[in-house]
């Protein structure tokens, strides 16, 4: 366990949109309640000299995330830099604000493009509290498209749709809108969220264990999960018998082929019953640097820092005694917000893929 297997670079946490059902942007988004959280972002250097770390140490994929990726000042020059490295490129983004970069993806090449879709454009638009993202969105992926014609297969592209109270009735036209995008893989993913006494136990303990303040769960409270499952289950049901050869992708689930309709059903039914299993691989396999170099093994709860990449290097922070000590803890003891989180499939990815 010298060094982490998978990921993640959390480059911005600045975002264009505000969906409801964001734990970062919603009304109660621990980041848009925190406004000095958006000063702190290192430089394009440092993640440079990550990046070289990462290359010495034999790491072929990296997600880039956000807040909205291409929000990153210097996306493509670290794109550029990262894939000269040998390293594969994932990014998740809201296709908004990508049309501008749209030439220099497809010269680069080796990236697969993670969309975020919502449903139809009423839902989608609804969703993300933004008119017009939907289209933005779209006329984008078109426009990318088009040049791909040119140099075919350099771009890999998905979309997930994450079920929440504001989006589940249009998960049975995410295939079309996939089809009509040339997108032939889906993920389907239900929302994180946790009850009010859940959160307070949870922020709770942190402070007592590791002498930090939680900040995160803030972002995800909702006492129901606000899903009527007869219509969530028929919405699945015609998902499915729409998907015609598109694959629907396992992020998620119990089993190597992902969330099923029980599973779903228990996530939305009862907050405090686990889906799959209770450990959680993070400890073991993955981390995600935050804006401001921060270090953690959760990306969406990212409460407890193991280290910073600006006092240290990740091999030193991947086996320092704050790394240690969190992984002794979780692997003995079941944090409340984890109950809730799918962040904990995240280092399953290579093993599904």
């Amino acid at each position: 366990m010298e060094f982490p297997d998978s990921i993640s670079f959390t480059i911005t946490n600045v975002c264009n949109l505000r969906c409801q059902m964001c734990g970062q942007w919603s009304e109660t988004g621990y980041v848009n309640n925190d406004s000095e959280r958006m000063k702190r972002e290192i430089c394009l250097s440092d993640w440079k000299r990550v990046t070289d770390e990462l290359a010495a140490n034999n790491i072929y994929s990296v997600l880039l995330r956000g807040g909205e990726a291409f929000l990153y000042p210097d996306i493509i020059d670290l794109i550029e830099y990262v894939n000269s490295k040998g390293i594969f490129i994932s990014i998740d983004t809201n296709g908004t604000v990508m049309g501008n970069h749209v030439k220099d993806l497809v010269r680069i090449g080796k990236i697969h493009l993670t969309f975020s879709v919502d449903g139809p454009e009423e839902i989608h638009d609804m969703v993300r509290g933004v008119p017009g993202s939907f289209r933005k969105m779209y006329q984008n992926i078109l426009a990318l498209n088009e040049l791909e014609k040119e140099n075919p297969g350099r771009i890999s592209k998905s979309i997930t749709f994450t079920v929440s109270p504001y989006s589940y009735k249009g998960l049975s036209q995410i295939p079309d809108i996939a089809r009509s995008l040339n997108i032939p893989t889906i993920t389907v993913v239900p929302y994180y969220y946790c009850k009010k006494k859940t959160a307070e136990e949870y922020e709770r303990l942190i402070q007592k264990e590791f002498g930090c303040r939680s900040f995160s769960a803030r972002g995800f409270q909702y006492e129901e999960s606000g899903i009527d499952l007869s219509l969530f289950k028929e919405e699945y049901r015609k998902y499915l018998q729409n998907l015609k050869g598109l694959y629907n992708f396992p992020y998620m689930g119990s089993t190597k082929d992902g969330f099923h309709l029980n599973d779903f059903v228990t996530w939305f039914q009862d907050t405090t019953t686990w889906v799959g299993t209770q450990r959680c691989m993070n400890i073991e396999r993955f981390i995600d640097i935050q804006p401001d170099g921060s270090v953690n093994f959760c990306t969406d709860f990212p409460d407890v820092s193991i280290g910073n990449i600006m006092e240290k290097t990740i091999q030193e922070i991947w086996n320092g005694e704050s790394a240690d000590t969190f992984r002794r803890f979780r692997a003995e003891n079941l944090l409340p917000i984890c109950v809730r989180c799918g962040a904990k499939y995240m280092s399953e990815i290579p093993n599904k893929m």
